[in-house]
């Protein structure tokens, strides 16, 4: 979609050029209230910029942090009270590792004053950014883009793009117009984008008509490609089987070497994070063998990549008689969790045991959630192409999570589903790290519903 949008400023990409730009003048800010102007100053400058490994340690850490508290998702940009919290959070947090790294980097040198200068002044830069992205948001002019299909979804879609604050088009609604008529009302409202929404009547020629516009150098793009761009989904509705064919993107399933390097990747990770989580697993596993008593873990058959079946491992969060009437998905502030439980839920802790599955291959770090067989069965029998999500190995979390809470119902585990697809599909090494990045924002806010 990015290829439409010529003279859209990507606003993430602004946002963190900035910060890097902004980090680098409060580092220097920090400087000028800290020595005295001539060879003092000049020479804690020439320290820092002479150890590239802080800079870059410094510039990593506050990006990182920056991606996993969404301080770059236009959605959270106007709401300013939690975008000052986020900010102050990643504050905190930057100035904290910077000073570990200073720790055990001996030669790295940059002192308190330094970091707490530093860091408040970067803060108030940032949370300035984006208040001024905010007002932008609101007041920028927006090419326009002219919708046209089956009147129910072009009214839905041209709601959508006048709500969403990313949107980067002013819709159009073209639901009344013959085919004959559209080349015309584009010019004439000085569309630069058609967008085809859902399946009308007779839409043979209206696709001709819209082909032709295509080949005549107005873009068209339908719907489930809009939503992709704005969203990071695709509609269940707007999809067809052939679309899982000629997209060239879904092909990545069968990327041997991609598959091999995630593999590796994902051992390396969960390694990693199985070590440092268990100063905190550690404890909670023995709060929950004395306020809740054995057993303490939990496993539970899921359904994994190409429907194979494996135990997944949790920490017990509900009660043992939880399952008695049988299954049944679990619902937001669960009756049947433990007080601990709730907790252990809310920050995703429970979780953590299945740093074990992914070690021994049942599922990845990034992926869509695993199922019970019983729920895989139901769902696919109401939910076009869910078993789509077997094709890639189930995740310890995934796109899905990290944009919506927990699936309560069947509309829910729909839309859950169009997260899914569209992880599937563009199904990288970026996507992977970003979802990782934002499940710790999510562990701590909790995800947008």
């Amino acid at each position: 979609m990015s290829l439409f949008l010529p003279r859209t400023p990507r606003l993430r990409l602004a946002l963190a050029v900035f910060d890097g730009g902004w980090l680098a003048a409060a580092g220097w800010f920090a400087h000028v209230l800290r020595f005295s102007a001539g060879s003092e100053r000049a020479a804690k400058l020439h320290e820092l910029v002479s150890h590239p490994g802080l800079v870059a340690v410094g510039l990593a850490a506050m990006w990182a942090t920056a991606v996993a508290a969404e301080l770059y998702e236009p959605i959270v940009l106007r709401r300013r009270t939690e975008v000052t919290a986020r900010v102050a959070v990643v504050a905190a947090v930057w100035g904290t590792a910077l000073g570990l790294a200073t720790y055990l980097v001996p030669s790295w040198r940059f002192g308190r004053g330094l970091l707490l200068i530093t860091t408040a002044a970067w803060a108030v830069g940032a949370v300035a950014a984006r208040g001024a992205a905010a007002v932008w948001l609101r007041r920028r002019p927006r090419p326009r883009a002219l919708v046209v299909g089956e009147p129910g979804a072009v009214a839905e879609a041209c709601h959508k793009l006048a709500e969403h604050p990313g949107a980067p088009w002013e819709p159009v609604d073209g639901s009344n117009l013959a085919a004959a008529a559209l080349s015309a009302e584009a010019q004439r409202r000085g569309a630069e984008l058609v967008v085809l929404a859902g399946e009308p009547a007779g839409s043979a020629g209206l696709v001709a008509d819209l082909t032709a516009m295509q080949f005549s150098g107005v873009p068209v793009v339908v719907a489930s490609e809009l939503w992709a761009w704005v969203d990071g989904r695709l509609p269940v509705e707007e999809l067809s089987p052939a679309a899982f064919l000629h997209q060239p993107g879904f092909s990545v399933i069968h990327w041997e070497l991609f598959n091999r390097v995630t593999r590796v990747v994902d051992v390396a990770l969960a390694s990693a994070l199985f070590i440092l989580c268990l100063p905190v697993l550690l404890p909670a596993m023995l709060a929950a063998l004395v306020f809740d008593g054995p057993p303490v873990f939990y496993r539970q058959e899921r359904v994994g990549q190409f429907g194979r079946r494996f135990l997944l491992i949790k920490l017990r969060t509900m009660r043992l008689d939880a399952e008695e009437n049988g299954p049944a998905f679990a619902v937001e502030d669960d009756p049947r969790a433990t007080r601990l439980g709730r907790i252990l839920r809310r920050l995703r802790i429970d979780e953590l045991p299945q740093l074990v599955n992914v070690l021994r291959g049942d599922m990845s770090l990034v992926g869509p959630r695993p199922e019970r067989p019983e729920f895989v069965a139901e769902l696919a029998q109401t939910v076009p192409y869910y078993t789509f999500r077997l094709a890639v190995p189930p995740g310890l979390t995934g796109w899905a999570q990290v944009n919506m809470p927990s699936a309560v119902s069947q509309e829910e585990h729909r839309r859950k589903l169009e997260y899914d697809l569209y992880f599937i599909r563009e199904r990288s090494f970026g996507l992977y790290l970003l979802t990782l990045l934002r499940t710790a924002s999510v562990a701590l806010a909790g995800a947008r519903r």
